[in-house]
């Protein structure tokens, strides 16, 4: 009966869900969205379980999955579900900001919100009311088109051949801070936080003549730890290798640590191994204490290497190089011809967010601790698992109820430097 409460797709089991109740515990701390059953994820029922890819159409998809390998997200939640006041900066190629499980969670700069002194909302007077160089930055920034709108149109395929809504931001965004408990959608990781939205555009080519990606995102960077944030996601990465084109990334990556920020990085999904020279991805490679680079594992509890959609192939690993591992397996928000979807996600693009999100729940609760101290409690408390001796540097998973008991308890140990690389 288990198992049937996961086969969703038709009336008559959405009609047997409702009278047997939802996978995993019977708890108040666990939310009531309706398609949380699908986030095996965050609750892992263990066997075969059955989720449709989407919720725009029938689409059938079996998830082989092993009890336990999951966030722990009971534990966590029945301490925290997140805070508004913990600020997460997602850099990213453009956002669908009207989602109607993400809006009410979505950064509101205080310096460009209401009045302003002749009576105009500051939000759209085209003044920089708070004098950080950017007018108008309610929500964030466009650094790809240099306005106030990091809205999710983009050039189609990474081509430049047209202008559409591109998806890729969107599910980072549900795992991290989908609202919880709002009757809604899915649940993200916090139900309460403030995410702001920064937009470089994607990985892909580029008009000649305007800003490199580095630059892009080394703007950014700077932003997000000018403006309050205390984590950042980035499940990118930059085409140069050459250190003189990485120095404006480089430079923006150590003025963040000075600021006290952790990003956190997708580890990449070409199945290497980031310690060998001829593989170095960056700004994953960096040496900089404050990066945190997550690799992929599946709902058995095995480095993926078959994430399978949208071209994903095998997470990138290394034991230096890569710091800790989470499931990217997610069913999250997502976006089709600019309305509200869910789907199921896969990458690291999707296992970054989950280790951001645990981050942000941590600072819900300690939102003193210093990078060094979050980055340790989220390595320390990690579920160690054999697939990942020698391929992460902590050997394990993200932990979210181990890292949140940690955070309440104990006071975290002085942690190490980031091994040189």
């Amino acid at each position: 009966m288990r198992e049937l409460t996961m086969t969703i797709g038709t009336a008559l089991t959405l009609h047997l869900i409702l009278l047997i109740g939802p996978v995993g515990p019977s708890d108040a701390s666990m939310p009531n969205d309706p398609l949380f059953d699908r986030q095996v994820s965050f609750v892992n029922p263990g066997g075969d379980v059955s989720v449709d890819l989407t919720t725009r159409r029938p689409s059938r998809h079996h998830l082989e999955c092993k009890r336990g390998i999951d966030l722990n997200i009971e534990t966590a939640w029945r301490v925290t579900t997140g805070s508004p006041g913990t600020v997460v900066a997602i850099l990213d190629d453009g956002f669908f900001y009207e989602h109607e499980d993400l809006r009410d969670n979505i950064w509101h700069n205080p310096g460009e919100t209401g009045v302003d002194p002749a009576g105009y909302p500051r939000e759209a007077n085209g003044i920089d009311d708070d004098r950080n160089g950017y007018i108008d930055d309610v929500i964030g920034w466009d650094f790809a088109f240099n306005d106030p709108d990091p809205d999710c149109y983009v050039f189609d395929g990474m081509l430049n051949t047209r202008i559409q809504p591109y998806w890729h931001s969107i599910s980072a965004l549900g795992i991290i801070g989908a609202r919880g408990n709002n009757g809604i959608g899915v649940a993200g990781i916090n139900w309460n936080i403030s995410m702001m939205l920064l937009k470089m555009c994607p990985q892909g080519k580029w008009p000649a003549g305007t800003f490199s990606r580095c630059e892009r995102a080394a703007q950014a960077l700077r932003y997000a730890a000018d403006n309050g944030a205390r984590v950042v996601n980035w499940s990118g990465w930059v085409p140069d290798t050459e250190l003189s084109a990485l120095a404006p990334l480089h430079e923006a990556f150590d003025y963040a640590q000075s600021k006290g920020v952790l990003v956190v990085l997708a580890a990449g999904n070409r199945g290497n191994d980031l310690d060998i020279a001829a593989n170095r991805l960056y700004p994953q490679c960096f040496e900089n204490d404050n990066i945190l680079v997550v690799a992929e594992v599946d709902l058995m509890g095995e480095l993926d290497s078959k994430s399978g959609r949208d071209g994903v192939s095998s997470s990138n690993y290394g034991e230096r190089s890569v710091d800790i591992a989470a499931i990217g397996r997610n069913y999250t928000t997502n976006l089709y011809a600019g309305r509200s979807t869910y789907s199921l996600s896969g990458g690291t693009s999707n296992a970054s967010p989950v280790v951001t999100g645990v981050a942000a729940l941590v600072l819900s609760i300690r939102p003193n601790l210093d990078y060094r101290a979050l980055k340790s409690i989220l390595m320390r408390t990690a579920h160690r698992l054999p697939s990942l001796e020698g391929k992460v540097a902590c050997g394990g998973m993200i932990d979210a109820g181990a890292a949140i008991t940690a955070a309440r308890d104990d006071q975290p140990k002085a942690p190490g430097h980031r091994p040189n690389k």
